[in-house]
């Protein structure tokens, strides 16, 4: 409706509405039959300004007047000052409103994206949660010496490249593997045990080791990229994660009762991502953390056990006084198909970053830490050492086909001393010659 057309009657309503502040101008255009644009022209006084507090009081608009029982008159109200669109602090003003709306306005795009993807695994882990049955916790089984001469070292596992809820066919690659959650399941078993005769066995007579700390970093799932849910173990992404959550803890169930403390850190890598490509600035947005999360709920009742799950695809950690830093390794880039100059170039830039971050933390980073590329391996420098990892799966239809890829599936162990560092080092053999006979204790359901 043109100004031309609103009587006093309406200019004088639409300011009253205006001042007791207690309806939007979309509601007062709605009420008084004009737009919201005069509603604000008249806010900020751009037209309409000779209406005043005293036609106000001529016209008689109810509420004008309080009714005081005392019989004395009210205090006239304070004149309406009209305002100046063109002075400074006005248009000040409005330049700070405008930048706000324009903020909450993009705000509410990043929140609407992140409960597309982060939030609906924050949902998923929230509904999970009072369903999540935890493990019992086992007795002790550390051995307790009077005169303990011992050489005192903290033991690190690694636990990276698990594929659990994959599906390899024999016959797809040439009989070389065979390959499924329940076989995955078996391996865990093996590799447990493995650790446990070696640690407390083999090396128990001459190491005394008080704490754990298991480093996870990624691709424990195959994820949805490539298709793979349709012929994953599950057929299910979700049930793949809860199954792979609950195998995960009850690895870590067997091996606390040997320790003074489990630390276990979780990192996510690149098969478990929800987004196309790889999102930086949303790392947990990855099926690798719902994991880590469901683990972290079933071990809950281990007393010993801590778990760190940081919004990040790398940390620097230190394990018993010696400096690590822990990646999955995706972001590393070959030279003519061999990832090896890429893994050489990005350690020497870490050791440079080392320098510049040194005086921020009370440790030095010596080894650098990452799996991804299925193969076991070390490479030293002069000043740091890069740690490879191995895979749990030894071969796939598309490795086997593409660059007749096979690698024996084994995983990381070694000792850390403050004094020395990394002092011995086992790569544990994963596979047994019951391997598709599966599990025998861990057996999992979903």
């Amino acid at each position: 409706m043109a100004d031309i057309n609103h009587t006093d009657e309406q200019i004088i309503g639409i300011k009253k509405d205006l001042l007791d502040g207690y309806k939007s101008k979309a509601q007062i255009a709605r009420d008084w039959g004009t737009s919201r644009s005069n509603v604000y022209s008249i806010a900020v006084g751009k037209t309409h300004r000779e209406i005043g507090p005293d036609v106000v009081g001529k016209l008689g608009m109810p509420g004008d007047e309080t009714v005081d029982p005392t019989g004395a008159r009210p205090e006239p109200a304070a004149p309406v000052v009209p305002l100046d669109p063109t002075d400074q602090r006005v248009l000040d003003l409005e330049a700070k409103l405008l930048d706000k709306t324009n903020e909450i306005r993009i705000q509410n795009r990043v929140i609407k994206a992140n409960s597309r993807t982060h939030g609906l695994l924050n949902a998923v882990i929230e509904e999970l949660e009072p369903r999540i049955v935890p493990v019992k916790r086992l007795p002790s089984a550390r051995v307790v010496r009077e005169r303990d001469e011992r050489i005192k070292e903290h033991l690190v596992v690694h636990l990276s490249d698990g594929h659990h809820d994959s599906v390899v066919d024999p016959e797809s690659c040439g009989g070389l593997e065979e390959y499924n959650f329940d076989i995955s399941c078996r391996r865990a078993e093996n590799y447990i045990d493995k650790i446990i005769a070696h640690t407390q066995g083999d090396l128990g007579a001459s190491y005394n080791f008080t704490d754990l700390t298991i480093l996870a970093y990624g691709d424990h799932t195959s994820g949805e990229i490539h298709d793979a849910v349709s012929h994953s173990h599950f057929k299910n992404q979700f049930k793949n994660c809860l199954a792979i959550g609950k195998l995960h803890a009850l690895m870590v169930r067997d091996l606390a009762p040997f320790f003074n403390s489990v630390n276990i850190v979780y990192l996510p890598g690149n098969h478990g991502r929800r987004s196309p490509k790889k999102d930086h600035h949303r790392p947990q947005n990855n099926f690798d953390y719902l994991i880590a999360k469901i683990a972290e709920m079933a071990c809950v009742d281990l007393d010993n056990v801590i778990f760190t799950v940081p919004n990040a695809f790398s940390i620097n950690l230190e394990i018993n006084g010696v400096g690590f830093n822990i990646s999955h390794g995706d972001d590393v880039r070959g030279f003519a198909g061999i990832p090896f100059y890429g893994m050489v170039r990005r350690q020497k830039n870490l050791i440079c970053l080392e320098a510049l971050n040194r005086s921020k933390r009370e440790f030095k980073v010596k080894y650098f830490v990452m799996g991804h590329h299925h193969i076991a391996g070390s490479l030293g420098d002069m000043d740091g050492e890069l740690l490879l990892n191995g895979a749990w799966i030894g071969t796939d239809p598309y490795s086997y086909n593409s660059f007749s890829g096979y690698r024996e599936p084994q995983q990381w162990i070694h000792g850390v001393n403050p004094d020395v560092g990394i002092t011995w080092r086992m790569n544990v053999l994963l596979r047994s010659d019951d391997d598709v006979d599966g599990p025998k204790r861990y057996k999992i359901e979903v």
